[in-house]
């Protein structure tokens, strides 16, 4: 199958968005894209990289490709140099969105001038174990009577369950909190309905620190 030069340019065109979209994706939490989404998302990734980087050689004047290529745009030219140097700062242009997105300062500015309470666009479960002061937890396994102290090193979640990777767990009896053994690791992978995640209460007393169980999702 033979591909137009119009429609070569057009796929050339899109490297510099989709690598943006590409990075902003792998580094944030979202549900999967579809290819709408990816399509329209790289498209205005790619034009902010294009603006950002006509001005920026614009003012030091080094290239002056990127003042026709604007112009150009309709023709079948394709414009390899511009290509290539917005695809340089599409990467700067997809981590800063990731930034952006994981600081939440859209939803922090919305939220100051009173327009929103919407903390993210991650589900609550993704939001809570993202949170700073989220790190030893208590995990509560009520169908099989069973509790995990342990500290959070990954997690996940799909439509049916919810999967967590603890390390240094202790496991308890649920109904006695008697401790029965001690592990480096462990996965757990509940329905979502049968997870309760509990953040510890620390109360600092004389230099010491009290541990409470509270705090659940």
């Amino acid at each position: 199958m033979q591909i137009s030069e119009l429609t070569l340019k057009l796929i050339l065109l899109l490297i510099p968005g989709s690598l943006a979209c590409i990075i902003y994706e792998r580094l944030t939490i979202h549900k999967q894209w579809t290819s709408f989404k990816f399509i329209t998302n790289a498209i205005l990734f790619g034009s902010i990289s294009y603006l950002i980087a006509g001005v920026l050689y614009n003012i030091c004047g080094t290239d002056e490709s990127f003042k026709s290529f604007w112009d150009n745009l309709p023709t079948k030219d394709i414009p390899y140099n511009v290509i290539l140097k917005s695809s340089l700062i599409s990467i700067f242009v997809g981590l800063a969105s990731t930034g952006i997105d994981h600081y939440k300062l859209i939803n922090r500015f919305g939220k100051l001038i009173k327009l929103t309470n919407k903390y993210g666009d991650e589900n609550l479960y993704s939001y809570f174990l993202n949170a700073e002061e989220v790190d030893e937890v208590y995990v509560r396994d009520i169908e099989n009577k069973l509790t995990y102290h342990g500290f959070v090193n990954s997690f996940s979640e799909t439509d049916e369950i919810k999967e967590l990777v603890l390390l240094d767990v202790v496991v308890y009896d649920y109904d006695t909190s008697t401790k029965l053994y001690a592990l480096d690791k462990i996965y757990l992978s509940k329905s979502k309905e049968n997870l309760i995640i509990e953040l510890p209460y620390k109360n600092i007393e004389n230099g010491t620190e009290n541990t409470e169980q509270t705090k659940t999702t």
